[in-house]
């Protein structure tokens, strides 16, 4: 009788850490998930990134902590915070879990990552941003009013307050005076290149 119960215990914990392992897969998923929709979020209101998964303009405003504060814990990191690389120009961030191992293999050979892009909030942004002052750009000339191609100074004329002085990416617009197209450097945040959005 011993002898069975010894073979039962012995194929229930494989059976036991299979199911651990696929829980914490799924917990992982979706906390990367939540990440992103956050830096989405973040970027959109920031035009960039946030220092730190845990910086204080981030964590607990646009990601919330969840139960226990573990929302920015990898759950085979033994207690650390998933790990977050980012680049500018365009604006990219890498977000991994260390894996089953607990080890960091880089973003590329890790199998639960997500990888953010600066580019999409910040080209609605930009196209939101674009709608209103083309608007008020036109009933700006329909009354009357001239611009100089100077955007601070053409922004302030037209009564378009500070929030219109950058795209979605934190660069100041460019404006012509005489073809009245306006520009917004893009996600290189370099004027005159191929990612630029113009109206």
């Amino acid at each position: 009788m011993l002898a069975v119960l010894g073979i039962l215990a012995g194929m229930a914990t494989p059976l036991v850490s299979a199911l651990v392992d696929a829980q914490r897969r799924d917990e992982v998923r979706a906390e990367l998930a939540q990440i992103n929709n956050a830096l989405e979020s973040y970027y959109f209101d920031n035009a960039s990134l946030p220092a730190a998964l845990n910086a204080s303009d981030f964590y607990a405003i646009y990601l919330q902590p969840g139960v226990g504060g573990t929302a920015i814990l990898d759950s085979w990191g033994q207690n650390q915070a998933y790990l977050y690389q980012k680049t500018s120009s365009p604006d990219v961030a890498n977000i991994y879990s260390r894996g089953e191992n607990g080890v960091d293999d880089g973003f590329g050979s890790e199998e639960h990552r997500v990888s953010f892009y600066g580019a999409i909030p910040g080209a609605r942004r930009t196209r939101i941003r674009m709608r209103v002052i083309i608007e008020v750009m036109a009933n700006y000339l329909e009354a009357g009013g001239a611009l100089t191609g100077i955007w601070s100074t053409d922004r302030t004329a037209m009564g378009l307050g500070a929030e219109y002085a950058n795209d979605g990416f934190g660069t100041p617009f460019s404006l012509d005076a005489t073809s009245y197209v306006l520009r917004s450097a893009g996600p290189d945040r370099v004027m005159g290149n191929g990612d630029d959005l113009s109206s």
